[in-house]
């Protein structure tokens, strides 16, 4: 379907205006296929955040900084007006001078929420649900592959993870709870699924009755109104933020009370246990060996290749790593101008070459049994012009602010962001992403609640695992980014008043010092730059070949 095939549908149906977003009944960013993908069919837009609001004479993307020059790259700006706003639709649609119109929506691809939010807060338009479903099926028939995430990795028997849940249930006086997360049925019951590229969750709803019975739901939809048929008369706990607004109806019809809990799985499964702690540090060891080997390559061939080739050689290290599975995302090879698309990803017909004096920025992550990795490095090819370096160094400064501060439990991950952005912000320098997310263990590698970011109310707790990636960007010339995982550990220094909690690094990959004018740092900032080297230096050293070994040394000496 094109945009002009939906005007004509609104039309048809009497509707002003349909809100399109990249998703499903799986409401994660990550938990939609190519070929499920609506947003992208309609009007060309790849990124994993986005909201298309189709009028009858015309079509508006709204999308955040990250996609913001991706955006205009990607879709007919003669046919699509993009928009950067950090206004969710609700608050966008609210703002606009016209009212009164009829806008639809699929009842599966929005949260009872956001659904609720609308209605409450944009009384000046009338929202109504699309049930026949005219951008026809979300759900690929693909069949998928699922299997165990075996007790070595996952740490915590099935069998206890119910009792987990079982006891909030009953504590809530509850008969039973539905579980809309993907990410939460994977780790309630200890399995995973190729059904995704990247992220090997099982795409599945659950419900948990008060005895510990589970159903499961993957894209059987008459199945999940048959199960929760039973449950008329009872109350069933879900939480509104992630649960699907066709679900509350089907719930209504059958009349079933709801109790709207938060579900506690998010925040059992972001606090990695040392089983999961220990999976995250091989896996990383690991991670760091490939990596070092493709830089070490890179640094001597990196002529004649392009950000696709670079892409490719890449995997290619990684993938003779043990317990490789898939990378944890597409990667990001940016080179140059297009190190300012913050989400880029390299296709082999457009992909630029290396060429000398710029810079080359390079995310990317693995999904090993064991553990994730997201790691950003941004790479000097060439002579690089001092302007450059100093960006650099300026987000090398905002890095070590976040990485190495200490907090209370339970801070909010904005404090952290804060501190990050504060080091750019002396420069009069910003970037319009968050500075880090939450990681799952050989799961999601964008996992929530666990945010730093400008708007998170998320705490910080003992043994989450975040990344910390600040960054800046000038549009036609170059981006940078400097990202390590860290995992949340207890500061247990005698000389504080009050329990703090630390970041422990993860990553263990050398940051370029080509990069670096050494005299916009203090004292602590390079003494936390050269312990860093210090650690990976130890730990990868004796696991590199020998050529690879004095690459390391030098690449790792103090500054």
């Amino acid at each position: 379907m094109i945009i002009s095939d939906l005007q004509k549908e609104l039309i048809k149906h009497k509707w002003d205006a349909y809100i399109i977003t990249r998703g499903n009944m799986f409401l994660s960013q990550e938990a939609t296929l190519k070929e499920e993908n609506k947003l992208y069919e309609i009007c060309g837009f790849s990124g994993s955040a986005g909201t298309l609001i189709v009028f009858k004479d015309s079509a508006v993307l709204l999308v955040d900084g990250r996609y913001e020059l991706q955006a205009t790259k990607e879709v007919d700006t003669k046919e699509v007006k993009v928009v950067c706003t950090s206004d969710s639709i609700g608050s966008w649609l609210q703002k606009e001078d016209e009212s009164g119109l009829n806008i639809a929506y699929d009842p599966w691809c929005h949260s009872i929420s956001e659904v609720e939010f609308w209605n409450r807060a944009v009384k000046k338009h009338h929202f109504v649900e699309d049930n026949i479903g005219v951008l026809g099926t979300r759900i690929s028939p693909q069949v998928a592959d699922i299997f165990e995430h075996d007790i070595e990795f996952a740490g915590v028997s099935v069998e206890e993870k119910i009792s987990y849940m079982t006891d909030f249930i009953n504590k809530n006086k509850l008969e039973a709870y539905f579980i809309s997360e993907c990410e939460a049925v994977s780790w309630l019951l200890n399995l995973r699924s190729n059904c995704l590229p990247y992220t090997p969750v099982l795409r599945a709803f659950a419900l948990v009755d008060k005895e510990g019975e589970v159903s499961l739901f993957t894209n059987d939809l008459n199945k999940i109104e048959a199960e929760l048929a039973r449950y008329k008369g009872k109350e069933i706990g879900l939480s509104p933020n992630a649960t699907p607004k066709k679900i509350q109806n089907l719930m209504k019809n059958h009349k079933i009370w709801i109790c709207n809990l938060a579900n506690p799985i998010l925040s059992w499964k972001a606090a990695k246990n040392e089983v999961e702690l220990e999976g995250f540090r091989r896996a990383h060891i690991r991670d760091g060996v490939a990596v070092c080997k493709f830089l070490y390559w890179l640094e001597n061939n990196w002529q004649g290749q392009n950000e696709f080739s670079i892409a490719e050689k890449l995997k290619e290290f990684r993938a003779q790593g043990e317990n490789f599975k898939d990378l944890s995302f597409e990667t990001i090879a940016a080179f140059g101008s297009n190190g300012a698309i913050v989400h880029y990803t390299p296709k082999q017909e457009t992909a630029l070459t290396l060429e000398a004096n710029s810079v080359l920025l390079l995310d990317s992550g693995v999904q090993y049994l064991d553990g994730t990795t997201d790691i950003t490095r941004t790479i000097a090819i060439g002579k690089v012009e001092d302007k450059i370096k100093d960006s650099f160094t300026q987000v090398l400064k905002a890095h070590i602010a976040a990485a190495s501060s200490r907090f209370p439990s339970g801070t909010q991950g904005r404090a952290i962001d804060t501190l990050a952005r504060a080091e750019l912000w002396r420069f009069g320098k910003d970037f319009n992403h968050g500075t880090g997310h939450g990681v799952g263990c050989f799961g999601c590698v964008h996992e929530s609640p666990v945010s730093l970011s400008r708007r998170s109310k998320s705490p910080l707790e003992k043994s989450q695992v975040t990344s910390i990636e600040p960054g800046y960007y000038v549009a036609g010339e170059y981006g940078i980014r400097i990202e390590n995982l860290y995992y949340i550990a207890e500061d247990n220094n005698p000389d504080f008043a009050e329990p703090m909690l630390k970041f422990e690094n993860l990553t263990l990959v050398p940051i370029d010092k080509r990069l670096i004018n050494k005299y916009l740092l203090t004292k602590q900032e390079i003494s936390w730059l050269n312990d860093y080297h210090k650690e990976v230096y130890q730990k990868l050293n004796q696991l590199l070949p020998s050529e690879m070994q004095n690459w390391l040394t030098v690449s790792c000496a103090p500054l």
